[in-house]
């Protein structure tokens, strides 16, 4: 899962590749700090995820997404959110389960 993006209000997570880049990760924190709105942020560069914590009266979750796309930090087209990625998860499971239960039959 290369890009990922869940979002509860005043709180955003996302898993981007570009993260993994080592140089990338200075100038992801100069943006983050120089925003307006956005209280603490955390940046993992082995996950690749960036976790903001935001005060959603001064700046919207659609904002930051569309602040990080126009720096090309998260592509949010290529991006899967937590309800498909639980969906994909169950599915699998549940094929997985048929299939051994057909091989006992």
């Amino acid at each position: 899962m290369s890009y990922y993006f869940h979002a509860v209000p005043g709180r955003l997570r996302i898993r981007t590749p570009i993260v993994k880049q080592r140089n990338k990760i200075e100038e992801i924190k100069e943006l983050l700090e120089s925003t307006d709105g956005i209280n603490s942020f955390d940046i993992n560069a082995i996950t690749g995820s960036i976790l903001i914590n935001y005060d959603s009266q001064v700046i919207t979750e659609k904002e930051i997404v569309r602040m990080l796309k126009e720096t090309d930090y998260f592509d949010p087209s290529k991006a899967i959110t937590n309800d498909l990625y639980i969906h994909t998860a169950v599915s699998k499971i549940g094929h997985t389960a048929v299939s051994f239960l057909t091989m006992l039959i």
